[in-house]
């Protein structure tokens, strides 16, 4: 099934999304990776054919924090089921999972900014920080938009309880002070660089990476979503990966406002023509219409590339969302998770 897209930016305007993406996460990428040099680390190789002693079998439940999660609300479902699959969180959906008191295997993170991924894990300097809008105006997480600061300290006691039974997969481009937190909170970290860019380019971010730590390279997507997924595979050996929350898009309705890289948005196509910017995809198993933005819609590319090939089959169960196409069936939640995913 091909991907039908209306609007937005040409393939090679994508591709310059994909290019300022690199320079921003490679810059600060390596300065983490610098920062974090001193810390003993474990490598993602170590986990390698390891099985999770609650986790097992073939199978993985990718869980991410797009609104789909917290339109169809699979926690309940999830612990209903009795799974016995292996459960893999983006940070971002971190909250939503120990809040519904789902407990994943593995937690998974990747971006490099030094202060918004802190949250996900809770903030001990929250009261230092400057205030912004970004986690009230989203729709990352409806629940943390009102009384953060209370929120926040749930988080804070919710990871401290419950982080001796998660594995982090953490990423040399995170922040060292994000490293930090997930240590006391009893964490166990796993390291891995990100495959930035052409290891054989001159200047290459990856071999920088690589020449600074000695770590294994995985390729990430350019997103933590699409790193689980690969994580669950390529690391973990899964053959059966399901996908919750992965929606790389926004549903029907949702303001300009709220989606994530709205002030980009408005700085590149100005208050007035914002709306040509974004992009509208029918999604045929939804018979609706969700739209997206130029770097979910580089996401989403690099996602059906990769999944044409990979070692496993993909089965999305968001219910929402834009990714669809070769080597991605389209199934509902509690079929995956009783193994009765053929639809």
């Amino acid at each position: 099934m091909t991907t039908s897209m209306r609007g937005g930016l040409t393939p090679g305007e994508l591709q310059a999304v994909g290019e300022a993406s690199l320079r921003y996460t490679g810059e600060l990428g390596l300065k983490n990776a610098a920062d974090t040099s001193h810390l003993p680390k474990k490598s993602i190789a170590e986990l390698q054919g390891l099985e999770h002693p609650a986790g097992s079998g073939d199978s993985a439940l990718i869980i991410s924090a797009g609104p789909s999660l917290h339109k169809q609300n699979p926690a309940a479902l999830i612990k209903k089921s009795g799974y016995k699959g292996t459960l893999i969180a983006a940070d971002a959906a971190l909250n939503y999972c120990l809040r519904e008191g789902l407990v994943p295997h593995y937690v998974i993170t990747v971006d490099p900014h030094p202060v918004y991924i802190m949250r996900w894990f809770g903030d001990p300097d929250f009261d230092r920080r400057p205030q912004d809008d970004y986690f009230e105006r989203q729709e990352l997480d409806p629940a943390l938009a009102k009384d953060q600061r209370a929120k926040n300290a749930r988080q804070i006691e919710l990871v401290n309880r419950h982080g001796h039974s998660m594995k982090l997969v953490i990423a040399t481009s995170v922040a060292a002070a994000v490293a930090k937190r997930c240590l006391e909170a009893g964490m166990e970290l796993y390291w891995w660089n990100p495959l930035y860019d052409d290891w054989g380019a001159p200047g290459s971010y990856t071999r920088r990476a690589h020449a600074m730590n000695g770590l294994p390279c995985m390729v990430g997507g350019g997103n933590v979503a699409t790193s689980g997924w690969i994580f669950a595979h390529s690391i973990l050996g899964k053959k059966r990966v399901g996908l919750v929350g992965m929606d790389f898009g926004y549903p029907p309705g949702t303001a300009f406002f709220n989606t994530q890289r709205y002030y980009e948005m408005k700085e590149f196509f100005g208050e007035d023509n914002i709306a040509q910017g974004y992009i509208q995809v029918p999604n045929p198993h939804l018979v609706e219409t969700w739209f997206t933005d130029p770097t979910y819609a580089w996401y989403k590319q690099g996602f059906l590339d990769m999944a044409r090939v990979a070692p496993c089959r993909t089965y999305n169960c968001t219910g929402g969302g834009i990714i669809f196409g070769e080597n991605i069936e389209w199934t509902d939640l509690g079929r995956f998770l009783s193994g009765r995913e053929a639809s």
